[in-house]
């Protein structure tokens, strides 16, 4: 993992983020959608999470000076918070993805979490194995797949938490 960096998220890196995001969204295998959200959106959305201290990563890479990656935690209710996270290909199958969610589940209860939820393609196995190891358990499974956008995404979806003590 050297050459990289885990940072709070900050505004200088927003552009690189979205470029992150987008690029993962076009390979249509671990987001939702399938293009990052508009530039002005993303600008915003970042702003809000500096502004409430959410737990969010970003993972620069030292050399460019770019984000390659992210990890959050938002919050679905006071006390959950919804796990999301994107690392760049060439990235991954490298340990930062563990590393990273190692320190996002501490961010996670300083924030005052008592559970991370989050939702992963049944095709993820890599991803779902990481989660495993690092103390989720799978709670549920959406056999019938979902709809983002109108666009039907039909693979089953399993649906994990996280207990924080």
């Amino acid at each position: 993992m050297e050459g990289i960096k885990f940072i709070k998220s900050e505004e200088k890196y927003i552009w690189s983020y979205w470029q992150t995001f987008g690029k993962i969204a076009k390979e249509r295998k671990y987001l939702a959608m399938d293009e990052a959200f508009p530039f002005e959106e993303t600008v915003e959305f970042i702003k809000n999470v500096i502004t409430k201290n959410f737990p969010q990563l970003f993972i620069i890479e030292v050399k460019s000076d770019t984000c390659i990656g992210w990890c959050d935690v938002l919050p679905k209710t006071k006390t959950v918070g919804y796990l999301g996270m994107g690392i760049l290909k060439e990235y991954r199958e490298k340990g930062i993805g563990s590393s990273l969610l190692k320190q996002i589940i501490d961010l996670s209860k300083e924030y005052g979490y008592k559970k991370i939820e989050l939702d992963v393609l049944k095709s993820n196995s890599r991803a779902i194995h990481v989660y495993k190891s690092l103390g989720f358990v799978e709670v549920n499974t959406i056999a019938s797949g979902f709809t983002w956008n109108d666009r039907p995404v039909k693979e089953e979806v399993i649906q994990m938490e996280l207990v924080l003590m």
